[in-house]
């Protein structure tokens, strides 16, 4: 799986991010996650150091990423 970062905005304060987790996402989640191979959907709350992370799916395939990227329309 190639990483992409696809994201949309949902309005001025957060935008919804389908992409691999880097270590910096996942400090913002403030989750521990045990496998953070492959995509995650989350939405970002804010910008710099403030943004907040919620992480609403965990998604293993290229099959699942391109579907919620096309549903979302992603870029």
């Amino acid at each position: 799986m190639d990483e992409f970062y696809y994201s949309v905005n949902i309005d001025a304060e957060r935008k919804l991010c389908l992409a691999p987790l880097t270590e910096r996402r996942l400090a913002m989640a403030g989750q521990e996650i045990t496998d953070a191979t492959g995509y995650f959907l989350y939405e970002q709350h804010g910008e710099g150091e403030f943004a907040r992370v919620e992480i609403l799916a965990h998604v293993m395939t290229d099959e699942a990423v391109g579907r919620l990227r096309s549903q979302f329309n992603m870029a």
